[in-house]
């Protein structure tokens, strides 16, 4: 088990896959939080607050399971893992965008539903092709370490930022500038990841990987 956490801390692909995974987890907790914060306030019931969370969870799944059938092999097949990887990133930056202009509960239902999706269908098939070019000892021990424990700090992480950011006086609007920004650093960590992936299974460059 050392092994794996070694190589998480010590390898530079490893430390890049950790900050993909860390950046992932502070910006899902940071929409979650908004989402609590503004439902909250358009719904005054549970009844109607439980109603809005079971729909967003059908879509979700009926979204995901359409998308993995007929859309995601096709996507990473055509456009690469690259593309793959920098996609959920990229519906992040411009969720937050239009949150931050557009604070209502339709913009984050939109938001919500397409990211996850985006994160199920074309993320997370991407993410784990990225441990096909380790050795088998860091595939099952870094990855284990990285998918457990480093997810949970960015979950932790997160949880402890929105209120900090609510503390010096953030509304839905500024929270959504901070997602923005770790949103569009983690397309760039995206797109390297991506690009180490190709150059270590010695794709040429002007193929899709």
């Amino acid at each position: 088990a050392w092994a794996g956490i070694r190589s998480t801390f010590t390898d530079a692909y490893f430390i890049n896959l950790t900050l993909h995974i860390l950046l992932f987890t502070v910006v899902t907790a940071i929409l979650y939080f908004q989402q609590a914060v503004l439902v909250d306030r358009t719904f005054a019931d549970s009844a109607t607050r439980t109603r809005f969370f079971a729909n967003v969870d059908l879509l979700v799944n009926v979204l995901t399971l359409a998308t993995q059938t007929f859309a995601t092999g096709w996507f990473i097949q055509v456009f690469g893992i690259v593309s793959a990887l920098v996609f959920l990133p990229f519906v992040s930056v411009l969720g937050f965008s239009l949150l931050g202009l557009a604070p209502t509960v339709p913009v984050l239902m939109v938001f919500q539903v397409l990211r996850r999706v985006s994160n199920f269908a074309v993320n997370r098939p991407a993410r784990e092709a990225l441990f096909t070019v380790v050795s088998a000892e860091d595939r099952y021990k870094a990855k284990s370490f990285i998918d457990t424990f480093v997810y949970r700090v960015g979950d932790q992480i997160g949880a402890w930022a929105y209120p900090a950011l609510v503390a010096l006086g953030a509304t839905v609007s500024g929270v959504s500038a901070v997602g923005v920004v770790l949103a569009m650093l983690s397309v760039a960590n995206a797109m390297w990841l991506g690009r180490r992936w190709r150059q270590t299974r010695q794709i040429p460059p002007s193929a899709p990987a």
